[in-house]
């Protein structure tokens, strides 16, 4: 056998099928960043032929985490050897959710919690605290759909007891 051949065969492959009813064929360490995957397939008498369904997740949102996660396997090792892997994977995680909405990224995070895919959980969450960062209580409530537990009145009370923490709050 050549060792093109054996490459090949060593490519194990493992199959998730989406909640709209996608099939994803993954290399097996791609797939394995995956804790949802990795528990799943971890169990004993479940054959790696088994096509796993993700009935939380949609193709849309999976593809991306699949794109993640097979770009962050390639400059981790880097990172974890030199300054600049460290640099360019920092780059690469400020690049990677810049010019997502809010909502895509909030869709993303229900996945990858799902999908327990941690170091792109971290990252989205951190895209999520820096957009609201300095952010108004009425520009998170919007962005976020939440309604007011307060009155008119009792709002007033608190922005005027604690008016400190409402001083150099950026414009929405």
């Amino acid at each position: 056998m050549s060792t093109e051949e054996d490459t090949v065969q060593e490519k194990k492959t493992i199959s998730l099928k989406t909640s709209d009813d996608e099939v994803f064929e993954l290399e097996e360490n791609v797939a394995m960043e995956f804790g949802t995957v990795k528990a799943f397939f971890g169990d004993d008498g479940v054959s790696r032929d088994m096509v796993m369904p993700i009935p939380n997740v949609h193709s849309k949102e999976l593809t991306r985490i699949i794109d993640f996660c097979t770009k962050h396997l390639a400059l981790k090792p880097k990172a974890d050897h030199d300054e600049a892997g460290k640099k360019e994977l920092r780059k690469f995680y400020a690049e990677y959710v810049k010019e997502d909405t809010t909502e895509r990224i909030m869709e993303l995070i229900l996945a990858a919690d799902y999908l327990n895919v941690n170091d792109f959980l971290d990252l989205l969450n951190q895209s999520v605290a820096d957009r609201i960062k300095n952010k108004s209580v009425e520009y998170v409530r919007k962005l976020f759909g939440i309604e007011s537990d307060f009155t008119p009145e009792e709002e007033a009370e608190l922005r005027q007891k604690y008016a400190w923490a409402f001083e150099g709050v950026d414009e929405d």
